[in-house]
């Protein structure tokens, strides 16, 4: 089993949440399957890495499931329905072609001290992937009301059914106290055979 953690904007594989998976599976012997890429900037580019990735770890004969935060979240909704996969969504960034519109311009990745220019045509590229009516299949939406980057509505509304829903009062973008869910999250994306427990 693969289990590729997609992080957001201007984020990098050293993001906090995807640290935190990175050790769930290193405690359980799995750290090697374990996949955080650092994603180009442009979407298309981003897309295509992770498409690459996925593909090649399908055509093995392995299994794949995504954990995605924010932008990550958006893409892992476009892979999961596209690959049938399982796939967590923190805080999804659901309204990503209209939120980024507002960003158009010089851009710093805090990570990565990469800088570079958020062009409309980026935001085209977002809209050729927006999943505007998603199965809600295989999907674990995790949403807390006290985002301060997004508005948690939108990504309820967005979804007329998903397999697993955590919804909670407070916390904020970067999903507070994320670690409780770490061995669930491993459980839920068949990292963990539950039926072996």
């Amino acid at each position: 089993m693969t289990l590729i953690y997609v992080h957001g904007f201007n984020s990098s594989e050293r993001s906090f949440k995807s640290q935190l998976i990175k050790q769930a599976m290193a405690s359980i012997g799995k750290e090697a399957d374990f996949y955080c890429p650092r994603l180009h900037w442009q979407p298309y580019l981003a897309i295509q890495q992770l498409e690459v990735l996925i593909e090649g770890k399908l055509a093995s004969g392995q299994n794949v499931a995504l954990v995605g935060s924010s932008l990550g979240g958006f893409y892992s909704l476009y892979l999961s329905e596209k690959y049938n996969l399982k796939a967590v969504l923190i805080n999804p960034a659901v309204e990503a072609p209209i939120l980024l519109q507002d960003l158009l311009g010089v851009q710093e990745n805090p990570y990565t001290n990469e800088r570079y220019t958020l062009t409309q045509t980026h935001i085209e590229e977002l809209q050729t992937i927006d999943v505007t009516k998603p199965t809600g299949n295989n999907i674990w939406l995790m949403l807390q009301e006290g985002d301060e980057v997004l508005d948690y509505q939108a990504a309820l509304n967005r979804f007329k059914q998903v397999e697993r829903l955590t919804h909670e009062k407070g916390g904020d973008h970067s999903f507070v106290d994320f670690d409780r869910f770490a061995e669930t999250i491993l459980e839920f994306t068949g990292v963990i055979d539950r039926t072996c427990r």
